[in-house]
């Protein structure tokens, strides 16, 4: 698309609602693991995707996540706003209180408040107390960005702030039996030993295993678990939309 642009000026502060499980925690985790090259693909070099270098074995609840802007698009991009300044205008100095990190070209800062934490990108030039806006190109992402500037506005309006919706509570929980199922395989369980980990050993007939529609769920976990882990955990990053 073109560089055409829309701007939301965005207004003071308020409170914020508890932050839910997070999508950044969960790919983060999943990004973390020590997968066999031998039985899983490498695509390490491919995956990508992220800013700043990251301590593997701290989850995204102990170190500050930046995901690239490219990668997430739930980023979004500050700029100084048009014109005169307007009441209520908030200014940089109003999110300087979160994690923060600069390059040479940007300041990025990641609101941990706003759970899962919501990532801002600013030109270094922007003074802290200059009045924003948010610039949201016109472009496939729009309305990824869109969704995550309400989530913003709502929080410095002090309004309840929805949970971030590019995963649902079902996708959640099996995303979670994935890495279970990985993780079980990686430290040497059958997958029959697995399928009673996660669906309890009275479930699991040992004469019946064979034929058992447990087995082939665990196969699908453990296949989706390896995809997951060489690089598609980046698509939980954008919302699934359709046509």
């Amino acid at each position: 698309m073109g560089s055409w642009t829309t701007q939301a000026s965005t207004n003071s502060p308020g409170s914020a609602c508890a932050a839910t499980v997070t999508i950044s925690a969960t790919t983060a985790r999943s990004a973390a693991r020590d997968i066999s090259k031998n039985r899983f693909p490498s695509r390490w070099s491919a995956a990508g995707g992220y800013d700043f270098a990251a301590r593997p074995r701290l989850s995204a609840h102990d170190q500050p996540v930046f995901w690239s802007e490219t990668a997430d698009t739930a980023v979004l991009r500050l700029a100084g706003a048009p014109g005169p300044a307007r009441e209520g205008n908030a200014k940089l100095r109003t999110f300087l209180a979160g994690k923060v990190k600069a390059t040479p070209d940007e300041l990025h800062i990641l609101l941990r408040d706003i759970g899962p934490g919501l990532h801002l990108v600013a030109d270094p030039s922007i003074q802290p107390d200059d009045p924003l806006a948010v610039t949201v190109y016109l472009d496939a992402d729009g309305l990824d960005r869109l969704a995550s500037l309400d989530r913003l506005m709502r929080y410095l309006a002090g309004y309840k702030v929805p949970p971030d919706q590019r995963m649902t509570a079902q996708q959640r929980r099996r995303l979670k039996a994935m890495l279970r199922a990985v993780d079980a395989r990686q430290h040497h369980a059958s997958q029959r030993e697995i399928a009673q980990i996660l669906f309890g050993v009275d479930r699991i007939a040992d004469d019946q295993w064979q034929g058992s529609p447990f087995r082939d769920t665990v196969r699908d976990l453990l296949r989706d678990g390896a995809v997951m882990i060489a690089g598609g955990y980046l698509k939980l990053l954008r919302f699934r939309r359709r046509p």
